[in-house]
């Protein structure tokens, strides 16, 4: 890990020989917004938030789904400092640009690497906050093997998508890990013989042998009409970014029960709140059970760093067991109770305990008694009943990786806890 962002900016600051107030222009501002940027590269942040405070401001970064602070700055760098990176991202500075909400981006390159930063201002009482999010297109695309999957998720979901139409949703909050599963998919179905055709907002990764498009609603370019389009372009498997309504969800339908392999994402809590979505946004039952071969709803959670970790204390053990037998039926074993772990913090995971990701998963594919549910309307309100021979909530796999000593049940409860209240 570098050294801590603070202590960068204490020297940098003596380095420049600043004693007051600075332009945006000067060169101090101008090398601690480089470092500020870079440092989030190096640390492998998928965010960085510029923050205004009472006393000045502070500077937090994303690290694996948790929010850090490294760096607090007096009111007069805050002000430059965001002013300087709002010049650079061609924003408005003026009075009626800092009262409203701005989008932009900025190419950024570090270590030979070159990046996309997105952009975001929001006004707040103390200034602008500024939200960056980091995009690395160029990026390695994971395997499937290499994204948590089980045995016999991983079996049934490569049967799923080797079926050569239909439509597969991928489901889960916003930074869960939608997009990268449904690349890792697509890099294992990539053909010269197979034309892929994606649409996103923004696009997340480069993949070669695939035409990619990102929506641009300015110019009427939006999932709905790039959908329309994609259709007339001879595309064997479609990728459309985000089913956010019904126009959309109508044509990615229509495209899977004409022929067409359709991967796409919606934003439920779990998988079959998926179809009860797409119901509400006035598709027909009929249609959705035509058209899907499954839904995966997950989300990520922090790996446990594998120099630190240290056997889980008799409170986390008990708290595995008592969820390990609800959700299972059954006691656990010694033997995973003696793989239980939980986080210490060291140098090489930067004090946290935690060091990756790794995803937990649910794969819903329709039997006959859901599909009546589906045809009745009332599939959303059977999430704790499902009756499918193996079927694993994202908490029983959470669980059971958890037993695997991968993860701690802290971390399982804090990311999949709000799934169980449905």
């Amino acid at each position: 890990m570098p050294r801590p962002l603070q202590e960068l900016y204490d020297t940098l600051r003596v380095d420049s020989n600043v004693k007051g107030e600075v332009a945006s222009s000067d060169p101090f501002i101008l090398k601690l917004l480089h470092l500020i940027l870079s440092y989030g590269v190096e640390i492998k942040a998928s965010d960085i938030h510029l923050e205004p405070t009472v006393s000045g401001g502070r500077v937090r970064y994303r690290i694996d789904g948790m929010l850090h602070e490294m760096l607090l700055i007096p009111p007069e760098t805050r002000e430059v400092l965001i002013r300087a990176l709002k010049v650079k991202a061609n924003m408005a500075t003026d009075v009626v640009g800092r009262s409203k909400p701005q989008d932009s981006r900025i190419d950024f390159e570090f270590n030979n690497r070159k990046l996309d930063l997105r952009l975001s201002s929001f006004p707040t009482l103390y200034g602008d906050v500024i939200a960056i999010r980091i995009l690395d297109r160029s990026g390695i695309l994971l395997e499937l093997s290499q994204i948590g999957f089980s045995p016999s998720v991983f079996s049934e979901y490569q049967r799923l998508i080797r079926k050569p139409n239909g439509l597969v949703l991928v489901t889960g909050p916003a930074g869960s890990g939608k997009t990268t599963t449904l690349y890792a998919g697509l890099n294992q179905l990539r053909s010269p013989h197979i034309k892929i055709v994606t649409l996103e907002d923004p696009v997340e990764y480069q993949m070669e042998g695939a035409d990619q498009a990102q929506i641009n609603p300015s110019v009427g370019l939006t999932f709905a009409s790039g959908l329309r389009a994609i259709l007339r372009q001879d595309s064997n498997i479609i990728l459309v970014g985000e089913i956010r309504d019904q126009e959309t969800a109508d044509i990615a339908i229509r495209a899977a029960l004409t022929g067409h392999l359709v991967f796409s994402t919606m934003h439920t809590r779990h998988s079959p709140g998926a179809v009860t979505r797409l119901i509400d946004m006035g598709i027909e039952p009929h249609l959705i059970l035509a058209a899907i071969n499954g839904i995966v709803a997950q989300r990520l959670v922090r790996l446990l760093c594998r120099q630190c970790q240290l056997p889980a204390d008799s409170i986390a053990v008990q708290t595995f067991s008592r969820f390990w037998s609800q959700e299972m039926s059954q006691a656990p074993s010694q033997e995973m109770l003696g793989k239980l772990r939980k986080a210490q913090g060291c140098a090489a995971c930067n004090g946290t305990g935690y060091q990756g990701r790794i995803g937990i998963f649910e794969l819903l594919v329709l039997n006959d008694e859901l599909k009546q549910q589906v045809l009745d309307r009332t599939i959303g309100s059977s999430y704790r009943r499902l009756n499918l021979p193996g079927w694993k909530t994202m908490l029983q796999d959470g669980l059971d990786k958890a037993g695997q000593g991968l993860i701690t049940i802290e971390e399982v409860l804090r990311v999949v806890g709000e799934t169980e209240e449905s």
